[in-house]
């Protein structure tokens, strides 16, 4: 426990609070701690969980991309409504390689703007988000897609696992199946080749990764350009499980989804960053979000509530940093 603490002081923090946390609400409502209410979380991270694992990576490479909503919510809607100009009836996945193939050249566009003009990440996918949406609801319109063609509509009812407790009943859909995937990848990617080292070292030190040698525009390209893949993934997902197709679902969640992966551990400034700790900060927010109305918290107070937790969680994380930052500055200046 010491060591597992001493290596992973932030997730041990998680840990401690979603227990707390957890007490406290099945306390106050015992129907917190049934399978059905657990299987009810699950079901709602899925598709932010999808995108947070994609969105770790451009944190930890030291840039912060904001315009994955857009590119989920443009992947989705194209591919809707192609799918239903064309009373479309072939195979799925043809839909699914349409949508990634949609967020991959979405971001493909932002890794190419980043690295060819040298501009802030913030920036270059603060402005492309307008564009994408902007671009995407005066060319097609803003009406929704309220019935999936039939390929999609099999799949939003496929039951990959159905929980029971008492009277209540949860589905898990198949979309799960997609982020345990892209949970499993990126973390063979940052833990298991040598490209995900290079992701660390370029967030570590940009300058000291392009001294020895580093393709880090290369390297930054594809992180942009996986971002926009899974987030092609995530925004089909998304129509499946709410069963229709809505161009104003999923946009303003980004900033949400960068704190999920900031109160897990991932330095926001780059360099860190794991995905057990952005699971953890995933789950810690969408049982908040799912759970206080068990303990009789109004809606209009919930977001102050998860706002404070987010507020506390990176403070947390942040005083660690400067705290480890001075233990190493003496021992620094004793060497020079």
């Amino acid at each position: 426990m010491k060591k597992f603490y001493k290596n992973n002081k932030q997730e041990t923090y998680l840990i401690f609070t979603m227990v707390l946390i957890a007490v406290l609400i099945g306390v106050k409502n015992p129907v917190f701690f049934t399978a059905s209410n657990f299987a009810g979380i699950i079901r709602n991270l899925i598709i932010d969980g999808m995108m947070a694992y994609a969105i770790m990576l451009g944190i930890i490479i030291g840039g912060i991309d904001v315009s994955f909503p857009a590119i989920a919510v443009c992947s989705m809607y194209i591919t809707n409504r192609f799918a239903e100009s064309v009373d479309y009836t072939g195979p799925v996945s043809l839909l699914f390689v349409m949508a990634m193939g949609i967020g991959l050249i979405l971001g493909l566009i932002n890794g190419f703007l980043i690295t060819r003009f040298k501009l802030p990440a913030f920036v270059v996918t603060l402005g492309t988000s307008s564009a994408f949406y902007g671009l995407l609801i005066s060319v097609l319109g803003g009406s929704q897609v309220n019935r999936l063609v039939e390929p999609l509509e099999k799949v939003s009812k496929f039951r990959l696992w159905v929980v029971t407790s008492g009277n209540s009943q949860t589905i898990i859909p198949v979309t799960f199946i997609f982020m345990v995937l892209i949970m499993g990848i990126t973390w063979f990617i940052l833990n298991k080749t040598m490209l995900g080292r290079m992701i660390y070292a370029i967030g570590g030190d940009r300058t000291a990764a392009e001294r020895v040698g580093f393709p880090v525009n290369k390297i930054t390209v594809f992180v942009y350009a996986y971002i926009g893949l899974i987030s092609g993934l995530a925004g089909l997902s998304h129509s499946i499980q709410s069963r229709a197709c809505i161009p104003t679902d999923l946009m303003g969640c980004e900033m949400t989804i960068i704190a999920m992966v900031v109160l897990g551990g991932t330095k926001i400034s780059g360099g860190r960053g794991t995905v057990f700790g952005t699971f953890l900060g995933l789950f810690l927010i969408t049982m908040v979000e799912s759970c206080l109305i068990l303990v009789g918290i109004p809606s209009t107070w919930q977001t102050l509530v998860i706002g404070v937790v987010i507020v506390v969680g990176t403070g947390i994380s942040s005083y660690q940093v400067l705290k480890d930052q001075k233990k190493i500055a003496p021992v620094l200046e004793k060497d020079e």
